[in-house]
């Protein structure tokens, strides 16, 4: 291997030593692996939150930041919440993750995968169906997963992955894996766009290219399947077809399961075989792991990889045997060992998935020592948020953080993706009053979807105003930053099928930000609001100030949502006056600390205030009458967290303003 000597007097001089790897110079040893965040919108694209959380990790000081599970195909996501890349449209928001990683110091490396049977899709794709000979494990593994989980959470688990297992019945044919190997190089040259230095492939975890290289879950007979030989034929034509697409030195590095811990699955052997044929493939470097979705969770194994450097005997023979860099990972806590590692010829660079998240300045202490290093206390808690799609959140951080990124996740579903519903010409006449409400700024290429809800019988009245509206909101979107023309459906349907068919727009176009005109004569429109659940339902008015926002809040989480929310969109607008309101029915006495809590959790200026307003009567009267004699145009409320029904049965404080609203407009923030 070719080591750039350099002189360090630190106490691990080893640790804080470049390597080249492929054509780059890595700083030092200290590799941040890839550990699935679910910070990604559910189209596929980075958040802003995403690209901090990245940008954080490489300021941590690392020398290389791989950016975890993305998405090669529509049909390979992991999560609701994955990263993609299967098209150009992703290019844009991936640049800013590589540019945020190498503004920091660090080489920007994407992971790449296809989830297979782990998808979360209808139609998984797997090499070849489930069969008698491993059903048993798999449910036998499944009970363990499920007591990993609090027992109010165990029954949509039983219930979500009984019915993946029972999609487990079709074998991928030649034509999905034709379409798979070309999803996965056309993934790999967008990264190389986007301006990331190297591209990983994931072969652990139990995911499509470990799902091969098994013969657990690979039962083809031969061509890809079979012996050894068969079982690698995939994952090598991936890296072949990657290679011709990838200008000639362009890093390949590659996950490597060393032990998979189930019947007939991969074991160290088939693993340090497999390394050598990918050193003679031209993979850039090697990260080893261990264990899958079928085994992770058994005690045995959860018992063995709690030992600190867990990896280590296994991680040596590949080491010894390759002559490509080798990345160990699993429970490396502390400098010290990562210096033993290094300095016994373990690996040749250290991988950190959980300890780096626990304390993002674990390489700063390991230049200086003395200072502790927060150790991550492998209490899985992490993994259990992002199985249950709240994303990565650590016990470790500080508890106003570990807030702050759980209301960052929420608002992930109650995104910049914007629907406005019209079904008559009065709407037509209502969005135009609206629009400082609807369009703010330009946010990450996206227009307003205008879905348009027509009966069969045609109007042509209301024809000739949808066609003067297009033509009128193109022109205001283009003064207000958008150069292209929004997206414009037409929907014919009867008034029946109408919460049906928004329902569906609602879902396909993962919009999060819906935006319907008051009319009471049809009460669908206001049980949209309740209907549409981790949502922005907007009922749109036309009071004469609209400017004038009023936000009452009770000093909940469901506050704290609606404070995230309003600094993301629209407290920057100085066209916009904000009075937070609270209603004190009862003693009181702790609401300012309160409310200085929760600003200094979601990072909103200080000096904002907070009007208490004192009433012997029920809230929603107290705020009707503030409403109405300061004239507020739009209030903006948060739910407390009943379901739907239970909501529009008992009632709420946000309901009762709603009914009592005179021309406002209301934001309903689920």
């Amino acid at each position: 291997m070719n080591q750039i000597k350099k002189e360090n007097k630190t106490e691990y001089p080893l640790l804080f030593r470049p390597l080249k790897v492929g054509k780059h110079i890595i700083g030092n040893r200290v590799v941040s692996l890839p550990v699935h965040s679910g910070f990604a919108y559910r189209d596929g694209r980075p958040s802003s939150w995403m690209m901090d959380f990245y940008a954080r990790l490489a300021n941590s000081g690392a020398g290389m930041v791989i950016v975890a599970n993305t998405a090669v195909s529509p049909d390979g996501q992991v999560s609701g919440f994955n990263l993609r890349a299967d098209k150009d449209e992703f290019i844009q928001g991936l640049s800013k993750i590589a540019d945020a990683i190498k503004k920091n110091g660090s080489i920007a490396c994407l992971q790449l995968n296809h989830a297979g049977r782990f998808a979360r899709t209808k139609q998984p794709l797997l090499p070849s169906p489930i069969t008698s000979s491993n059903l048993s494990f798999n449910v036998e593994s499944l009970k363990g997963f499920m007591e990993f989980f609090p027992f109010e959470k165990r029954f949509s688990l039983t219930r979500y992955f009984i019915n993946q297992i029972k999609s487990w019945r079709r074998s991928m044919t030649s034509q999905d894996r034709e379409r798979v190997i070309n999803d996965f190089a056309g993934a790999a040259f967008r990264a190389y766009q986007a301006g990331f230095d190297m591209v990983e492939l994931h072969g652990a975890n139990g995911y499509l290219l470990c799902q091969y290289l098994s013969a657990f879950t690979n039962k083809i007979p031969s061509d890809f399947g079979g012996d050894f030989t068969g079982r690698t034929r995939f994952p090598l034509e991936i890296i072949r077809k990657m290679k011709k697409k990838l200008p000639k030195d362009f890093p390949i590095g590659f996950r490597l399961l060393l032990q998979e811990w189930v019947p007939q699955g991969i074991d160290l052997p088939e693993a340090l075989a497999f390394a050598k044929i990918l050193e003679k493939e031209g993979i850039a470097y090697l990260s080893v792991s261990a264990g899958t979705y079928n085994s992770l969770f058994s005690p045995d194994v959860l018992k063995n990889m709690a030992r600190p450097a867990y990896l280590r005997h296994e991680t040596a023979k590949l080491t010894s045997q390759v002559n490509i860099p080798t990345i160990i990972s699993g429970r490396i806590t502390t400098p010290s060992l990562a210096e033993k590692l290094l300095q016994d010829g373990t690996a040749d660079l250290i991988g950190l998935g959980r300890p780096l998240r626990a304390d993002p300045r674990w390489v700063a202490k390991a230049k200086a020592p003395g200072q502790k290093i927060i150790q991550c206390r492998n209490c899985n808690q992490c993994l259990k948020q992002v199985v249950l799609e709240k994303g990565f959140n650590c016990r470790q951080w500080p508890k106003l953080f570990q807030k702050r990124t759980e209301l960052e996740h929420k608002l992930l579903t109650r995104n910049y993706r914007t629907l406005w519903i019209i079904a008559d010409i009065n709407d037509i006449q209502t969005f135009k009053h609206s629009l400082p409400l609807l369009v703010q700024k330009k946010k990450d290429g996206y227009y307003p979807t205008i879905l348009f809800l027509q009966d069969i019988v045609e109007d042509q009245n209301f024809d000739s105003a949808r066609q003067n509206f297009i033509q009128w909101t193109e022109n205001m979107c283009e003064r207000l930053g958008f150069k292209d023309s929004p997206r414009h459906y037409t929907i014919r349907e009867s008034r029946e099928n109408w919460e049906k068919a928004v329902h569906l727009e609602i879902n396909q176009g993962n919009h999060g930000q819906i935006f319907i005109c008051s009319n009471p004569s049809q009460p669908w429109r206001e049980r949209l609001l309740y209907k549409e659940r981790a949502r922005v339902l907007v009922h749109l008015n036309t009071h004469s100030h609209p400017h004038r926002i009023m936000v009452p809040v009770d000093l909940s989480d469901a506050t704290l949502l609606v404070m995230m929310f309003l600094k993301q969109t629209h407290m920057d607008n100085k066209k916009f006056s904000f009075n937070f309101v609270h209603v004190v029915t009862g003693p009181s006495g702790q609401e300012e600390l309160r409310w200085k809590e929760l600003k200094k959790i979601v990072g909103l200026d200080k000096n904002i205030p907070i009007e208490l307003i004192f009433t012997k009567k029920e809230v929603v009267s107290a705020l009707i009458k503030i409403i109405q004699t300061r004239e507020y145009g739009t209030i903006v409320m948060g739910k407390r967290g009943l379901s739907g029904i239970k909501q529009w049965l008992l009632g709420s404080v946000s309901a009762g303003v709603l009914h009592k609203l005179k021309g406002q407009s209301l934001f309903l923030i689920d």
